[in-house]
């Protein structure tokens, strides 16, 4: 009888135990920027980046500084793996041949979409933000701005001209919801008037606003095109920095190489 109970017990285990079992790779943020840094370094980004064939060695150097880079990156307070896996394939996707675009540098280097959903924010949802991770980011609430005020809310597109009255209501890209007419409108150009920073188009700042006056003020460069200092500066959304230097240049992608500051954790 003991035996029986014993075995009843055995193959109850083995059935019920096994999911209780099986751990999450990427429960941690360290487990989870181990796992961003073998996406990141295939072997075409590791061989660039070093200047050498690749090996081992340089594989696992690479693999160390991305995941140093990722944890720098990711809050440890909210961090929630539940969309880890979407995150991860952009990433490998993104250093897959060892070139950078505006969209895959928001990702791989300032966590934009779709990493942007790896933090459940202490705001709920309707309540105010400054950026997403104020928010339940795992199940799809970003910080929606408007007028440069921002609601946690899950994200509804608007085509340009459309109605934007709506908490959740977010503009496409290159539109903002005018605080007046409700509307989404295209951003504003360089030298063009404008009531605050969202207003303008990327790599342009509002300068001479005052909210409080009622002043509106006007969309100038943040720094010229060939004087940028980081990704931000750039309407491409990409600033080329050569080597130590603390200046680069605006431009649409860069080609990761040895000589390329974007390499430096990397390597």
């Amino acid at each position: 009888m003991k035996f029986c109970a014993f075995l009843l017990g055995f193959l109850a285990c083995a059935v019920g135990c096994s999911s209780k079992d099986q751990t999450d790779p990427y429960a941690t943020v360290s487990e989870f920027c181990e796992a961003w840094g073998k996406a990141a370094c295939n072997s075409t980004v590791v061989s660039n980046c070093s200047g050498e064939t690749t090996t081992d060695g340089l594989t696992q150097a690479c693999v160390n500084k991305q995941q140093t880079f990722c944890e720098g990156l990711v809050p440890i307070i909210g961090y929630n793996s539940a969309q880890a896996s979407r995150c991860l394939d952009a990433v490998k996707n993104a250093y897959s041949d060892a070139k950078l675009d505006g969209t895959e540098v928001l990702t791989v280097r300032h966590l934009g979409d779709p990493c942007n959903h790896l933090i459940k924010g202490p705001a709920a949802l309707g309540e105010s933000c400054t950026q997403d991770d104020d928010c339940d980011t795992v199940h799809n609430v970003l910080c929606v701005m408007k007028g440069g005020t921002g609601t946690c809310a899950i994200p509804k597109p608007v085509a340009a001209g459309m109605d934007c009255s709506d908490p959740s209501a977010s503009c496409s890209d290159g539109y903002f919801c005018d605080p007046d007419a409700m509307a989404c409108i295209a951003v504003r150009a360089e030298a063009k008037s404008c009531a605050g920073d969202y207003a303008c188009a990327a790599g342009l700042a509002c300068q001479g606003a005052d909210p409080t006056a009622g002043t509106n003020g006007t969309c100038t460069a943040v720094v010229q095109t060939n004087m940028c200092m980081a990704d931000t500066d750039c309407a491409s959304g990409v600033c080329d920095i050569v080597g130590t230097a603390t200046t680069g240049a605006c431009v649409e992608s860069i080609i990761l190489s040895h000589a390329e500051s974007a390499c430096g954790d990397l390597r």
